[in-house]
């Protein structure tokens, strides 16, 4: 189960009079690996928490924990959101959060350079995860000058693209016999077009760990799932840690005696919408004959889940 990650800028400079002096529009803006690093569980608790700013020209590299010159940091506010679903023939589904900056008092500062921060406020202590150089109109690197009693605003917007085709792969069920029975495994999106994908920026290990399990087959993508009549828990999710750099990790759904003794036909980690990385239905199906996986109140059952996630370079 793999997300898309990218980013835009705009920067707009007010002058003291409230007109517009510069407007860049949004362009696009690199998602550095440390950003990427933070998605998996790393420093702070949104990719929002402030934005900051300098002076510096060098061209934006993934693999950069700093600004060139440091300048000034801001913490925002949630501008606007997208989550509305409509199928465009893409087969892909894009979600985005914008937060906006302000900046006073800055007093005839050059900026060329910004990002965003999942903490710190000053030069030594941000944990930086975005980095962009402003351009102008036609592309190129630009230095945008606030002189007294003008205002830099900028607004920041991160997105997650998912596909919406079904996913299928094949696994095996190892029992304690030392038997292997081969299952079918599709997975499919959850709750697509509902307010919970609006999410975007927290990382993986911020959730609540709801889960729930059914006898009944997947159901639309636009829907929270396949009804679970009261099969849910909260102690079944169990996440491993991260490793940095890998980009991915790992959710155990484990399942004690006394949870799921039915026929488990699908998985669902949209359960009230609380799993937001990544919400989707799951169904198993055995290789030899379609049947669901069969517990017992005699049984433990551990399953799996990978997520990963990168930068997305097609277009937003």
């Amino acid at each position: 189960m793999h997300v898309g990650i990218a980013g835009e800028v705009r920067c707009v400079v007010t002058k003291a009079d409230g007109t517009v002096k510069t407007d860049t529009g949004f362009q696009k803006n690199l998602v550095l690996n440390q950003g990427l690093n933070f998605l998996g569980g790393g420093k702070g608790d949104s990719i929002f928490a402030r934005c900051v700013i300098g002076s510096g020209n060098s061209t934006p590299a993934a693999t950069q924990t700093a600004l060139d010159s440091f300048v000034a940091s801001a913490t925002g506010s949630k501008n606007a959101s997208k989550y509305g679903y409509a199928d465009d023939g893409t087969n892909t589904y894009k979600t985005s959060v914008t937060y906006k900056y302000s900046f006073g008092n800055l007093d005839n500062v050059n900026v060329t350079e910004a990002g965003l921060a999942s903490q710190g406020s000053t030069a030594s202590n941000i944990y930086l995860c975005t980095r962009v150089l402003i351009k102008d109109s036609s592309g190129q690197p630009t230095s945008v000058t606030i002189l007294a009693g003008e205002i830099l605003e900028i607004y920041y917007k991160v997105w997650r693209v998912v596909s919406t085709l079904d996913a299928s792969h094949t696994v095996n069920l190892n029992n304690t016999n030392g038997d292997t029975v081969p299952y079918n495994v599709v997975v499919r999106l959850a709750s697509v077009g509902r307010a919970a994908w609006e999410k975007v920026g927290e990382p993986i290990a911020d959730f609540d760990k709801y889960v729930a399990w059914s006898e009944e087959d997947l159901q639309p993508l636009t829907t929270a799932g396949p009804s679970t009549s009261g099969n849910r828990s909260n102690t079944v999710m169990s996440l491993r840690s991260y490793a940095d750099g890998s980009l991915k990790r790992v959710l155990d759904l484990k399942f004690k005696i006394e949870d799921a003794n039915i026929p488990i036909r699908t998985v669902n980690i949209a359960a009230y919408e609380r799993f937001t990385f990544f919400l989707s239905q799951i169904r198993f199906g055995s290789v030899a004959d379609d049947s669901p996986i069969t517990k017992t109140n005699q049984d433990t059952l551990t399953i799996p889940l990978e997520f990963s996630w990168g930068r997305y370079e097609g277009d937003l």
